[in-house]
């Protein structure tokens, strides 16, 4: 008897799997197909990956692209990726809602008309068993959780519920909120920053808040607003690994290096794949000559994301400083290739030419950084000593 319970129980739960990964498709087309609809702009899944197009079958239609990955027992996984970035809070909660709860329609529909029609009994059991794993995806995703999902490119983002429960309490903060996220998504970060900051003077602080208002003034390039937001989030708590990145970087700016450096260590502790804190830990180990440490953040940083142009530059710095001068140009020589109009490539090449006695070059190159970024680190201290450098 106990023989039959087994073989029966090992019968539904193959049936089980097998129904899985239409509960994540119809899932994920629950999200993109009102996206579409809501935005008029295209919109990608990801079917068996949370955002990876390696060794997966890609298709379009209309605006709808979709990546299936081959390896079908990989299909528990999805991903929605809107290409719009002016959507409105209430659109944003329709189309987040409608994902899990596609799931759950078509299979109820598909039951009641198999019932309806007394279709064969094999049929009957697998709807049945693809509408429990539909309720099953609806209560796992629409019950908010804390723990993100880390995406194939480093990134991290939450369930369902948790970010509906991220929009309506956007929803119930004054409309100069929404106002200055349409001004962030549209990248004015300086006049966004103003907005965010007079929320928080005006007592409206959530963590939410706080990470757009430094977000925003280190876009703007505005560092001191940027590091005393951070001290008062620091304060209100609830920060994440990328909070603590940017923290660092605006302790960096003001050369506060030690006090950078434990805010990585943080964020690192949270995320050790943060690619980010990884780049600018070693950046800061970089400027403080310690950069035998700093390599193997910036291979970390790599191995996360291979098209990371400043880690590669960065790398290159420190091989060079340590001696190993055709490996540290080879990686700045690839940063280019990865992003032409990369500043700190520029900027490091500079300091090779620089230590090589180069006067000329490094001057040419120091100029071209600052031309594509006048905040490239202590840009301006290297250009008076090149100039001084030759002249002597």
């Amino acid at each position: 008897m106990m023989g039959y319970f087994a073989v029966a129980m090992l019968f539904f739960a193959l049936i089980a799997l097998a129904t899985r990964p239409f509960t994540v498709l119809f899932h994920e087309l629950g999200h993109a197909i009102p996206a579409i609809l809501l935005t008029g702009k295209s919109v990608s899944i990801y079917i068996g990956s949370y955002g990876d197009p390696n060794k997966s079958l890609h298709f379009s239609v209309g605006l709808l692209d979709v990546w299936f990955k081959y390896n079908p027992f990989s299909w528990k996984l999805g991903l929605c990726v809107p290409s719009a970035k002016h959507i409105s809070i209430n659109k944003q909660i329709i189309y987040t809602l409608t994902g899990p709860l596609t799931s759950v329609v078509v299979a109820s529909v598909a039951c009641y008309f198999t019932f309806a029609y007394d279709l064969h009994g094999a049929i009957k059991l697998v709807l049945i068993i693809f509408l429990g794993s539909s309720i099953f995806d609806l209560f796992i995703n629409l019950i908010p959780r804390g723990t993100p999902v880390k995406l194939y490119d480093g990134s991290l983002v939450y369930n369902d519920g948790a970010q509906l429960k991220r929009l309506f309490h956007y929803k119930r903060i004054p409309k100069a909120l929404e106002r200055a996220v349409e001004l962030c998504n549209e990248e004015k970060f300086a006049e966004a920053a103003t907005g965010f900051k007079a929320l928080l003077t005006d007592g409206f602080e959530n963590e939410h808040i706080y990470k757009l208002a430094v977000s925003s003034f280190l876009q703007a390039k505005n560092y001191k607003e940027a590091k005393d937001i951070s001290d008062q989030f620091i304060l209100y708590g609830k920060m994440d690994s990328d909070d603590f990145t940017n923290v660092g970087i605006s302790y960096s700016r003001f050369d506060q290096h030690d006090e950078a450096l434990a805010f990585y260590e943080k964020s690192l502790e949270l995320n050790p794949d943060n690619k980010f804190a990884l780049n600018n830990m070693g950046f800061t180990l970089n400027i403080l000559c310690r950069f035998e440490e700093a390599i193997p953040l910036f291979d970390k940083a790599i191995e996360v994301d291979k098209l990371l142009a400043y880690s590669y530059n960065n790398r290159g710095l420190a091989k060079i400083k340590i001696g190993k001068k055709e490996e540290g140009l080879g990686d700045i020589n690839h940063s280019f290739e990865l992003d032409k109009n990369n500043a700190y490539a520029y900027r490091n090449l500079g300091i090779y030419h620089l230590d090589q006695g180069e006067y000329s070059k490094a001057l040419e190159l120091f100029k071209k950084a600052k031309q594509l970024d006048g905040e490239v680190h202590s840009i301006d201290d290297l250009i008076n000593k090149t100039i001084q450098g030759g002249v002597g």
